[in-house]
């Protein structure tokens, strides 16, 4: 859902971005601990408070960013020191696992009922059928986790499906094995099927699980040098995949004939597009949301795609929320994931170095709702702009020609005088996103 403007309350506006920053802003970040982040995930509770699931080498942490500029703590369990996490939640509970050699923690399931008034319980640690995994992925309408390159007693297991419909607190095996291939590293699973990327065997392969003592190949796509991740759009014609390797492009591949035995899957483009040197950027995990590709991009922070021409991906936003590396790319450091889902549109994305980091797009090109903005210091000649909610307090001068506008709702409070309103409000429609 695009957002439109509604309401102007002056008639003049700009349009100043930062070389680090296009069409997204930063509303706040959290990091209180020199620990290197990895993985992000998301969560919302039934009163719509929403929460941002993300991991260091000691412990992991929930922040509740129902205020996207005010992030708070709301509960950290600490464990070993791997060098990655990663999180995926299903209805009520929070599923994590750790890599690296230093883990042992299994699966760990947290029980997340309880919020907002409650806390969060730890569930416990199930090691029967793995130690460590390097990634995680549920399967909501089917209630199966699945995990991939997973460890146990020193054995190397491609995947391991879980079912935790039946007792989320208590998951059983359904399958446990090597499909082939190469190495699995990173997958996504839409009913059943399962989207696998491949990155020694530099393949996109996509099986039928639907029965898990059956597994079956439907197709695969070859010629990728590292494929690390992949998404789908929610038709499932288009895929992007994203090789994690300096210099590789992001791959735009057409599934549209993925069943039909005559034609195959095929690689119709590739986008690149550094933010500054030509030389060394790696981009890392990606997600599709409506019409916009989401990447957490390393060195070059979050950037966003226009994907209404599926095959011809524009650039429409960008945050560089790791500056640290200058002009220069060099290694893995910067954004590692991003997590564009929550409701109020507040986007969440978890850099190496610098902790969470809460943002927001632009009003004009935001496929969410954006979430409220408060505004504490208006300036002459500004732009401020919500799709949710903007409010103010603030006396300003009316001559300043600033622009305050929203879709859901604009309240300007008493003593705000830009238009010599006073409390001044008007209302449509919420803005529901199409998630």
């Amino acid at each position: 859902m695009k957002n439109i403007l509604i309401i102007f309350l002056s008639l003049l506006s700009y349009n100043v971005f930062a070389q680090t920053e296009l069409n997204m802003e930063t509303l706040s970040d959290f990091d209180f601990t020199n620990d290197e982040w990895s993985d992000i995930w998301g969560y919302v509770d039934e009163e719509g408070n929403e929460y941002a699931i993300s991991g260091t080498e000691d412990s992991i942490y929930f922040i509740d960013v129902t205020d996207c500029s005010n992030p708070q703590v709301i509960f950290q369990f600490n464990g070993n020191s791997p060098i990655w996490r990663d999180f995926k939640t299903y209805q009520d509970y929070a599923y994590s696992v750790c890599d690296g050699s230093t883990c042992s923690e299994g699966l760990r399931i947290f029980d997340l009922s309880a919020l907002p008034s409650g806390g969060i319980t730890y569930s416990g640690g199930i090691t029967t059928w793995f130690t460590r995994a390097h990634n995680i992925f549920v399967d909501e309408d089917n209630g199966r986790l699945y995990a991939c390159d997973v460890f146990k007693s020193g054995v190397k297991y491609d995947l391991v499906i879980l079912d935790i419909a039946t007792d989320p607190e208590n998951p059983v095996l359904l399958y446990q094995g090597a499909l082939g291939g190469g190495y699995l590293h990173d997958l996504n699973v839409k009913d059943n099927i399962i989207f696998g990327s491949y990155f020694n065997g530099d393949a996109l392969r996509v099986y039928d699980a639907n029965d898990a003592n059956n597994i079956t190949l439907i197709e695969e796509l070859t010629g990728m040098d590292g494929a690390h991740a992949s998404w789908n759009d929610a038709d499932e014609q288009w895929a992007y995949l994203i090789e994690e390797k300096a210099n590789h492009t992001i791959n735009v591949i057409d599934m549209s004939n993925l069943n039909d035995p005559n034609n195959d899957m095929e690689i119709v483009n590739q986008i690149w597009d550094p933010l500054e040197s030509d030389n060394g950027l790696i981009a890392h995990n990606l997600f599709v949301l409506n019409d916009y590709l989401y990447m957490s991009h390393y060195h070059d922070g979050v950037k966003v795609y226009d994907i209404t021409d599926r095959e011809n991906p524009e650039i429409a936003a960008y945050n560089d929320i790791y500056p640290q590396n200058g002009n220069t790319y060099s290694g893995f450091e910067g954004t590692w994931g991003i997590y564009p889902f929550l409701p109020s549109g507040c986007i969440i994305a978890s850099d190496i170095t610098n902790g969470v980091v809460m943002m927001q797009m632009d009003w004009t090109i935001a496929d969410t709702c954006t979430p409220v903005v408060n505004i504490d210091s208006p300036q002459p000649g500004g732009l401020y702009s919500a799709s949710n909610h903007l409010t103010s307090n603030i006396e300003l001068d009316q001559n300043t020609s600033t622009i305050y506008q929203g879709v859901m709702s604009v309240e300007l409070l008493p003593g705000f005088e830009a238009s010599r309103l006073s409390d001044f409000e008007a209302k449509i429609d919420a803005c529901v996103p199409n998630n």
